[in-house]
């Protein structure tokens, strides 16, 4: 995920048709028809039951509708039902924080409670509910926008809940309550049901692919969107189960923007072969702003959501697709986060790593010209040279990544310097036998083994241990150097090999200034199958 000035990563998307929608374990008290949607300052149907009895002691069941009031959505209704712990007691933890986010609390309104009382209030965010051993527990509440106007390029990525009268568009974290004592609860489970909207409105979300055995984080990490001009294009080709979801209009064509989206998904899973899983795409429309573009994205494991101005060219898209669809496996499924440590640690390799491979798989799926990868590594050297933070060392990663634009961006371009020199290390060392690409799809395998190194917490940890178990040198002082210190990465002039040099130019940046910047200078002859040698030669395969 990037920051709010930066591409960055989105989510998937699916229409549901009118009545009620249910992903996951279907419960016998969710099975009624459609419900009508609740009506703004309308007291609750009276028809729904204070409990559910068919919802089991390890369950939480989720329901969201759109609040209409006079045609419009001023609103979302939230409801859940799970039971009280053997004690009789429960945390309720109200959306907190997401991302650049905080005191999401203060979007929630109306919190009403059966089958238990709220018997304290540990911070703004949290509820103590008590009441008999066990008991069910209804909670209810509304969620309304945190913007008052259409969000606009100006406004940069929200991750706040947007809600506005035709549409609406909010996050897990901005929008679900959890009961606390459950997140971290072995064989839990969740369900979830969009419910009442009115005809012509449609309803987009990774939700829908919710297995049966999808815990709380599920619904955190998740992305809800709903609206009149929603279109979704079905799965089709090699992934018919990808499917793409548009709310808003653009400048480009939709029918091309999905086509792309397949394209890139189906390279990286090629890269990985791993094909089949259902994954949704959603993009979603904000004011364009002259002068200004703007796109973002966050990549949530089963699908990602895209979120730009509705003048953004398609061509800028194609490395925002193929960023954040590469987070479905960076970093989760190559050793993930650990719990213990923050985030930010491991951002040069979640994200910077994440940066070099959006541009290597682009070159070899052909989505890339050689002429565009040279263009994205040069423009990165580019603000990478002109950083008023590049020296700075990760530690300041950790505590300003999401208030400083120029930390945030800190390791998208110190991550693809490392993984250049790192690959050609490890080419050298092991005689053009193994790559990077090796490295990462060993962690991956390493992730599923049942064994005790497939406990280690943070891929950023597990990269460099697999590297050197492949061949590759030590990486410890580097990471030391480069990494924990922030000294400044010089890349060698023949890193990249034959047919691209590295040299160091004077060049301008985007605001007018003048800078030296290491560049990349396409030097490929005009021999039959010299570009294509020299594709395969920078992006593998």
């Amino acid at each position: 995920m990037e920051p709010a000035a930066c591409p960055g990563n989105y989510v998937a998307v699916g229409l549901r048709a009118l009545g009620r929608w249910v992903v996951g374990t279907v419960l016998a008290c969710g099975c009624e028809a459609g419900r009508p949607p609740v009506v703004a300052g309308s007291p609750p149907a009276a028809a729904t039951p204070a409990v559910a009895p068919g919802v089991a002691r390890d369950h939480v069941a989720y329901t969201l509708a759109p609040v209409i009031e006079n045609g419009d959505v001023v609103a979302l209704a939230v409801e859940l039902r799970y039971h009280l712990d053997a004690s009789g007691h429960s945390l309720l933890q109200l959306p907190e924080r997401w991302a650049s986010e905080d005191a999401l609390w203060r979007f929630v309104d109306d919190l009403r409670i059966d089958g238990a009382q709220i018997v304290a209030t540990p911070s703004p965010a949290q509820r103590e509910l008590e009441g008999p051993a066990d008991a069910p527990v209804v909670v209810r509440y509304r969620v309304r926008s945190a913007y008052d106007a259409e969000p606009s390029a100006a406004d940069g990525q929200p991750f706040a809940p947007i809600v506005r009268p035709r549409w609406f568009y909010a996050f897990g974290h901005a929008l679900f309550a959890v009961p606390a004592e459950r997140l971290e609860a072995e064989g839990g489970t969740v369900s979830f049901a969009w419910s009442g909207a009115p005809e012509g409105f449609g309803f987009a979300s990774d939700l829908e692919q919710l297995d049966a055995h999808a815990g709380l984080p599920a619904m955190l990490d998740a992305v809800a969107m709903g609206g009149h001009e929603l279109r979704v294009f079905a799965g089709a080709g090699a992934d018919p189960s990808v499917r793409v979801a548009v709310l808003g209009a653009f400048d480009f064509d939709l029918r091309a923007f999905a086509a792309l989206a397949r394209e890139v998904i189906t390279a990286e899973r090629d890269f990985w072969d791993d094909h089949g899983a259902p994954f949704l795409v959603m993009l979603t429309a904000m004011q364009p702003v002259e002068g200004r573009q703007s796109l973002g994205g966050t990549g949530l494991g089963d699908g990602f959501s895209l979120i730009m101005g509705s003048d953004t060219p398609l061509p800028p898209v194609r490395h925002l697709l193929a960023h954040e669809y590469f987070h479905t496996w960076n970093p989760t499924r190559l050793g993930g986060t650990d719990p213990a440590v923050d985030e930010m640690v491991g951002k040069w390799f979640a994200e910077g790593f994440t940066e070099y491979y959006t541009w290597r798989l682009l070159l070899r799926a052909g989505i890339y010209t050689l002429e565009d990868f040279v263009a994205e590594w040069n423009a990165a050297l580019v603000e990478y040279a002109a950083s008023p933070v590049k020296h700075e060392p990760n530690a300041r990663v950790l505590t300003d990544y999401w208030t400083n634009p120029d930390v945030g961006r800190l390791p998208y371009r110190r991550g693809p310097l490392l993984a250049a020199l790192w690959q050609q290390r490890l080419h050298a060392a092991t005689g053009g036998q193994r790559s990077l690409d090796d490295v990462l799809q060993r962690m991956r395998d390493r992730v599923r083994e049942p064994s005790p190194t497939a406990a280690m917490p943070d891929a950023s940890v597990l990269f460099p241990a697999v590297y050197r178990e492949l061949g590759g040198p030590d990486l410890t002082d580097e990471l030391a150097r480069y990494v924990d210190r922030g000294e400044p990465i010089e890349l060698p002039a023949d890193v990249f090999g034959p047919c691209v040099r590295v040299q160091t130019d004077e060049v301008t940046t985007r605001n007018g200034a003048r800078v030296l910047a290491q560049q990349l200078v396409l030097e490929v002859g005009p021999e039959p199958g010299a570009r294509a040698s020299c594709v395969r030669t920078l992006a593998g395969g």
